[in-house]
């Protein structure tokens, strides 16, 4: 072998070991950058279900109290109506008993108050 083929042969055997380095190199990069991916993904995996959570607990919570809000009101609404009929049967002997004494007194508040409703009615019709 003459100096130029061995000085050749020695590049080219250089260029390999250059190669290899580069190409492990190359190939422990991707392991870190693969490795690294990962973990970002377990932890987005991770925020993205710690999310979901809050937003099911949210949901529920939501759901309950609308569901103890309706049931407060059906209540209070069955209340109310209970205490409107006693005092409409209130209303209804009281008007009756004063009827019994005084029947003339009890008609002329009736017609007054007709009157009066009617002509609330006819202002408000005229605006």
């Amino acid at each position: 072998m003459s100096g130029t083929e061995s000085n050749l042969d020695e590049a080219v055997v250089a260029a390999r070991r250059a190669a290899e380095r580069a190409a492990d190199r190359a190939e422990d990069l991707a392991d870190d950058l693969a490795d690294e991916a990962g973990e970002h993904l377990d932890d987005l995996s991770d925020r993205v279900e710690d999310a979901a959570d809050a937003v099911g607990e949210v949901l529920r919570d939501a759901r309950e109290t609308a569901a103890d809000a309706v049931e407060t009101i059906t209540a209070q609404a069955g209340a109310a109506a209970g205490e409107a009929r006693e005092a409409l049967d209130d209303g209804v002997a009281y008007v009756s008993a004063r009827y019994r004494e005084h029947p003339a007194v009890v008609i002329a508040i009736a017609a007054a108050a007709v009157v009066g409703v009617c002509l609330v009615i006819r202002a408000l019709t005229r605006h």
